[in-house]
């Protein structure tokens, strides 16, 4: 029974990526040649898709190195708070940081171009590498740093013979990884973009589908952003070396943070605030004008949330019955991260328009899809959690003779509850601020708050924009610090 449990998500997986290949293949439309779509359009696409990948993914890496290497330098009472604040970064709603950096960076700078697509980018992805890099430097033998000293290394010998090559073993798959989704990013080019100069393929597939009504041509933009962003993921590695986790296991540290530390840290909290303090600042200034259908947005925007939260939660939990993780379960978990979900939702969106029943499926595949996503993201710590009370009550449960139904509700619930508030709230705060799958799915009736977010952005009504997406992360925050609360009572119940 366990392992059929295990087994669930992959099937899940597999029947997805099936039913959107089918979708993409049996498309419903006409259109051109296909020889047609191979023109200067598709070149340009295609190139300025690489080029804002390639310098948001260099400017990541770049960034974050010089972080890393001082918040690893020893370990600190505090850091698992910062560890936790680079992480909430990475799940906060892109028009969050999108509407930050148009009320901050206006004057400065040409935001609706490449330039402000780049620096959205950078605040989305900076705090992730950063984690990432921390955690690949914080885990170099201790003992090695020991003899260093008691070699009296210089402090460039140390970084050269034992820092040097962690960064350079972690360098290519976090740039990879950063590329990948930055070449599959959907919210920020379309709104940042600033005019047709500046699209990438996600955003082709979604002006094929609702403005050109081109089905075919869709198609092919999907199919060709897919197989580029799979060839690509080859060079990624191993999954489990991106977790994001929230680690209540770690033991705190004792020690405090150097003064090199406090510093880096005081430059991070002011550089990523100020999106966040720019957004603040536009949304107050000015009354709440509200929306006709702002109710609407906001019951829809939570329902679908509630939705994708229980059943990402409930596929993580049962892929984290697993036993063994084989190298293709941890690509297949891992891959819905980086392969470009605009693409599964094509195939879906394109399927469920053949069987003309796309509208009747709106809902359904919205939550379904943004499950999906969310479920890879918390899979790690429940997975963390089971394996360790499989190891200490797993003699004692097969000497009682104890049934799996048994085992799961005496052994393994009680080790993820406090957990399950968590991940499900990580999962409906990814929910609440997707854009990309609500748009595409989404008809002329179908309304979210990221949606009616991006409406006000088109009309030029940045302040009623801010005031909605303020509300937006307010929502997020309140979810987050429920979560936290209710696992804290779960935890010493």
């Amino acid at each position: 029974m366990i392992q059929r449990l295990a087994f669930l998500p992959t099937a899940v997986i597999l029947l997805t990526l099936a039913l959107a290949g089918v979708g993409l293949i049996l498309h419903p439309g006409q259109g051109g040649a296909l020889v047609s779509y191979f023109d200067a359009w598709f070149l340009q696409i295609l190139k300025f898709s690489v080029l804002q990948a390639t310098l948001s993914a260099v400017g990541s890496v770049l960034l974050a190195v010089p972080f890393a290497l001082i918040l690893a330098t020893r370990p600190f009472r505090q850091q698992w708070l910062i560890q936790g604040l680079m992480n909430l970064f990475f799940i906060m709603p892109v028009l969050t940081v999108v509407l930050g950096v148009v009320a901050v960076f206006n004057d400065w700078f040409r935001v609706f171009s490449l330039t402000g697509i780049v620096v959205a980018h950078l605040y989305l992805n900076v705090p992730y590498a950063i984690r990432l890099f921390w955690e690949r430097l914080s885990q170099y033998s201790q003992t090695h740093a020991q003899v260093a000293v008691t070699l009296n290394m210089t402090a460039w010998q140390r970084f050269r013979v034992l820092k040097l090559p962690i960064l350079i073993d972690a360098f290519r798959p976090i740039f990879v990884l950063i590329f990948l989704m930055c070449f599959s990013s959907f919210t920020v080019v379309l709104t940042l973009s600033g005019g047709p100069a500046n699209t990438n393929l996600e955003v082709a597939v979604f002006q094929s589908l609702k403005l050109d009504f081109d089905p075919k041509g869709a198609a092919f933009y999907a199919f060709f952003h897919g197989l580029i962003a799979f060839l690509i993921l080859f060079f990624l590695g191993r999954r489990d070396q991106f977790g994001i986790e929230f680690n209540r296991l770690t033991e705190r540290q004792h020690a405090t943070a150097t003064d090199t530390q406090w510093l880096a840290i005081a430059v991070l909290l002011f550089v990523l605030s100020l999106p966040l303090f720019g957004l603040t600042v536009d949304a107050l200034s000015a009354p709440f004008a509200g929306s006709s259908r702002f109710g609407q947005a906001l019951t829809t925007s939570l329902l679908l949330a509630l939705g994708s939260g229980v059943l990402a939660t409930v596929l993580a939990l049962c892929r984290s019955l697993s036993k063994q993780q084989g190298r293709f379960t941890r690509f297949l978990d891992f891959g819905l991260l980086v392969l470009p979900m605009m693409v599964i939702t094509t195939g879906l969106l394109l399927l469920t328009l053949k069987l003309h029943i796309a509208f009747k499926m709106t809902f359904f595949l919205i939550i379904w899809l943004n499950a999906l996503m969310a479920m890879p993201l918390i899979i790690t710590p429940l997975q963390s959690r089971i394996q360790l009370y499989h190891r200490r009550y797993q003699p004692l449960a097969e000497s009682l003779g104890m049934p799996a139904r048994t085992r799961l509700g005496l052994i393994y619930l009680p080790a993820v509850l406090p957990l399950l508030p968590w991940a499900m709230v990580l999962s409906m705060v990814l929910s609440i601020g997707d854009l990309g799958v609500a748009a595409l799915l989404g008809s002329a009736q179908f309304v979210t708050l990221p949606i009616l977010i991006y409406q006000a952005m088109g009309s030029y009504q940045l302040v009623l924009a801010s005031q909605l997406t303020l509300i937006l992360l307010v929502i997020c925050a309140v979810l987050l610090l429920a979560a936290e609360w209710i696992g804290g009572r779960l935890r010493y119940a």
